[in-house]
Parts: structure tokens; sequence; C-alpha cells
């Protein structure tokens, strides 16, 4: 296969889902990885969509790259169902966050008593799950499991449900890697469920050994 006729696709960074104008539902991903992503690949492949979540500032953009700020879990699932098509490779690499509030509230919520806030949350989009269905030639899923425990397992279940090609799996947790740290490690399985695990390394190593690892299991031509 050859990437220069593909495009490459990646998601990056977190969401937010706003409770008020002053307070939202986030995670501390920075984006990184997703940025080293897009980053090595501008060097392999036709065209590189880089959508991203307001993560660092250092990973927003990509130059050399198209780029698609989003905010919502929402804005990121629109940008992903309109840019995938035949010939294309999704690095769901973003953390966006899995609820929202059922209502964001007009004004700041005041802290005027000691009562308990009781917040309702519903669920956001799954943009992978939205897309399990959706099928174009040449079109290749990449997933990213971030766990707290039962890491292949979990990952695995993941994968099948949401009809992934390949899932990366890893730990994040506050005592060891996890979001935001410059390096990390991954296990990459594939569908019939082998595994290779990449690092420790830095992220931009680690997503320029991914990239590669994806790119030689593709079929030729």
């Amino acid at each position: 296969m050859k990437t220069e006729e593909y495009t490459l696709i990646v998601t990056s960074g977190p969401t937010r889902e706003w409770i008020d104008p002053v307070r939202f539902i986030s995670n501390p991903a920075s984006g990184r990885t997703g940025w080293h992503l897009a980053d090595a690949g501008k060097k392999k492949f036709h065209q590189v969509i880089y959508i991203s979540g307001p993560g660092h500032p250092s990973f927003q953009n990509v130059d050399g790259a198209q780029n698609l700020p989003v905010e919502s879990t929402e804005e990121m699932a629109e940008a992903v169902h309109q840019n995938i098509g035949s010939k294309s490779i999704l690095f769901m690499t973003a953390a966006p966050a899995d609820y929202r509030p059922a209502r964001t509230e007009e004004h700041k919520i005041k802290k005027e008593n000691k009562a308990a806030l009781e917040i309702k949350l519903v669920p956001t989009t799954d943009i992978l799950m939205s897309i399990s269905g959706v099928f174009y030639e040449n079109f290749y899923r990449v997933g990213f499991a971030a766990e707290t425990d039962n890491i292949i397992e979990n990952a695995i279940t993941k994968m099948v449900r949401k009809n992934l090609d390949f899932i990366c799996a890893n730990t994040v947790n506050k005592e060891q890697i996890g979001f935001g740290d410059h390096a990390n490690t991954l296990t990459v399985i594939d569908r019939k469920k082998n595994k290779k695990q990449i690092g420790p390394a830095v992220k931009e190593k680690l997503a320029e050994e991914l990239l590669s690892m994806i790119i030689n299991h593709l079929p030729d031509g």
C-alpha cells in the first residue's frame, strides 16, 4: 500500500463539557501523542487531518496539516464523520469526555449554602462506536484504551465491540505513566489478538514506531 495516496486522520487531546460558564468536565490529556503521530505522518501520507481538543497549547496545531480545533465531544464526533472515507486511517488518540451535564447553566452556579450540589450527567457520543458500522474501501480504525485495571482484557473487549483494526492499550493513573507524561508504554493488539509492546519510550519515538507498525500491517496495493 502506498501511504502517499492515503489520508491520516488523528484526533488528539481532551474535550470539554461545560457545567456553567466557568466550570467544565474534562481530563488531563495533553495531546502530545496525537500531535507526534500527526507530525510524523506528514512525511508518509498524502494528507494529514489533525482534530484537536483543548489540550496543551504546544499540541494544538501541526504545521503542514489541516488543523481542526474542537471543544466538545459532539464537535469532535462531527469532525471525524465529516473527514473519514476511502483510503484513510483514523487514529483515535483523543480522550473525549464520556459524559456531559444534562443541562449547561447560563450563569455561574453560586455557592450560596453548604448543601450538596447534584449534577445530572448523560452520555456523550461514543465516537468509535458511532462509526463501527461505517465501511469504506481501505478505511482503517486505530483505537486507544486508557485503563486502570485489566488492561489487555478491557482493550480487547473494546476492540471487538467497536470494530477496530488495532487497539493500543496503556495504563493511566496518578501513580504510573499516563495522561500528560512525556513517555509511555503501549501494547498494540490487532484483530487476531496478536500483541506487541512498544516502549517505554518518549512519546515522539513511540508515535513514530506505532505509525510504522500500523503501516507495515496494511496490505500492499
